[in-house]
């Protein structure tokens, strides 16, 4: 594999990508050079890698650690990946139909729904198709479950041990397996990689990028971060509509 001089892992929302969930010219010229510079890019998201295949070419990144770091491939091969085991998703599944909650599950690159609800309208993606039985035949690295309800935290939190909860927006929770995060998948890509010394970046903002912070040597928090987040940092950048990743490259001379 190519001999590189680092390793950035970049979120998406609200990190790297703007209002309008575009990739800025800034941002993009700054990938491009940090190619030149033989730096690997590489996307670190709570989104499928279906989800985010338009962000990946649009930057030229055809790396990506996706789902919360559930599913990692490198140069678009697969190298990881842990699913839900079935027993632990069917009583999910069960408690969320009882107590009204939709849920979209999630493999690597598709979604699908077991309800239609209204907060779909509020997550900037297309509203997926219905269909109470694809569980059974495909492999489900992650949810989203569709609650306003603050109280549903604690609660899904409490009887469901076995999995980690992440509110990274007003209107649902990720859902993810216990103890598998953003740093589960970095460390699965890093070790894919198989370069230990090389100097590694992570940019984000996010309850989830806590983790992604603690992944790396050096983390980068947007301004326009949680304070969990800017904490968990090395380095507070700018608001991501402030050219917060540039400058945040431009801090470590990676650009």
């Amino acid at each position: 594999m190519k001999k590189y001089r680092g390793i950035v892992f970049f979120d998406l929302d609200n990190t790297l990508l703007n209002e309008q969930h575009g990739v800025d010219d800034d941002v993009l010229a700054a990938i491009e050079t940090l190619k030149h510079n033989q730096v690997l890019p590489v996307i670190a998201t709570g989104r499928s890698a279906g989800v985010a295949a338009g962000v990946l070419q649009t930057t030229h990144i055809n790396s990506i650690v996706a789902l919360n770091g559930q599913y990692v491939a490198l140069n678009g091969q697969q190298v990881y990946s842990k699913s839900v085991p079935m027993p632990l998703l069917k009583r999910f599944m069960a408690y969320s139909d009882d107590h009204d909650i939709a849920l979209s599950l999630y493999d690597a690159y598709d979604e699908w729904a077991t309800a239609m609800k209204e907060g779909y309208s509020f997550l900037n993606m297309s509203v997926p198709t219905v269909d109470r039985q694809r569980y059974e035949t495909s492999p489900v690295y992650m949810m989203l479950a569709l609650t306003k309800n603050k109280a549903d935290d604690a609660v899904l939190k409490a009887k469901f041990p076995e999995f980690d909860f992440y509110r990274n927006i007003e209107f649902a929770l990720d859902v993810v397996l216990k103890g598998v995060s953003k740093q589960t998948g970095i460390s699965q890509a890093l070790k894919a990689i198989g370069q230990t010394d090389v100097p590694t970046f992570g940019f984000g903002d996010g309850p989830n990028d806590v983790s992604l912070m603690h992944a790396v040597d050096h983390g980068v928090a947007m301004g326009n971060g949680i304070p969990e987040t800017k904490a968990a940092a090395e380095f507070v950048s700018t608001d991501f509509r402030e050219h917060g990743v540039v400058n945040g490259l431009k801090h470590f001379d990676l650009i």
